[in-house]
């Protein structure tokens, strides 16, 4: 067991960073509050509600989530968005996620092709893409594992300031043991050997 004795509270609103060295379990954090992993022992609660209790489908509509690596589909634009967003919900998303003048120079607009697996766009980009499909899932939680781990500095200034904007009012753990990152944190919590402090 990674988690020996964890415990931590997250107050609606508030915006939790959760440090702590490479291995010691804080993605793991994650995979438990998005019911990825069911523990063997305590509890995981969303709202009061026990996860053990709780169909998968409820508890994965709790939650939004920019993983540290974005995977995008071959294709456009709007196919890597949400379907059933408007396409004013789509623009909206984009400005929140900081691409609005990525989006206002691409020829075809929405309909524009990002190409295979997302390789027409930079890194920092695609992240920003999915930081958008976060903001029209509209949950009340947000949890951002590593979302700045694999982009240079001019992008992880761009994703936190979308972040800012796509966050605000929301929940949010945020995952990372990059200093810029959880800068913006209420607070910060550690995970270390186990336990959390």
């Amino acid at each position: 067991p990674v988690l020996q004795g964890a415990s931590l509270t997250v107050s609606p609103g508030e915006h939790v960073a959760l440090a702590g060295p490479s291995g010691a379990g804080k993605s793991t954090v994650s995979a438990l509050l998005q019911g990825y992993l069911r523990p063997r022992s305590g509890h995981v609660s969303l709202n009061g509600v026990n996860l053990a209790d709780a169909p998968l489908s409820w508890v994965r509509a709790q939650s939004a989530v920019v993983e540290q690596s974005t995977y995008l589909f071959s294709g456009t634009l709007r196919e890597n968005l949400p379907p059933a967003a408007t396409d004013a919900q789509l623009v909206e998303a984009l400005r929140a996620a900081h691409l609005g003048d990525f989006y206002e120079a691409l020829p075809g607009g929405l309909d524009a092709r990002v190409g295979a697996r997302g390789l027409a766009v930079s890194g920092g980009e695609a992240q920003r893409i999915a930081i958008a499909r976060a903001f029209l899932k509209n949950a009340s939680i947000m949890i951002l594992d590593e979302p700045t781990a694999h982009v240079d500095l001019a992008s992880e200034r761009e994703i936190l300031a979308s972040l800012d904007t796509v966050c605000a009012g929301r929940t949010t753990l945020t995952i990372s043991h990059r200093d810029a990152t959880i800068k913006g944190a209420d607070r910060v919590a550690t995970l270390q050997e186990g336990t959390i402090r």
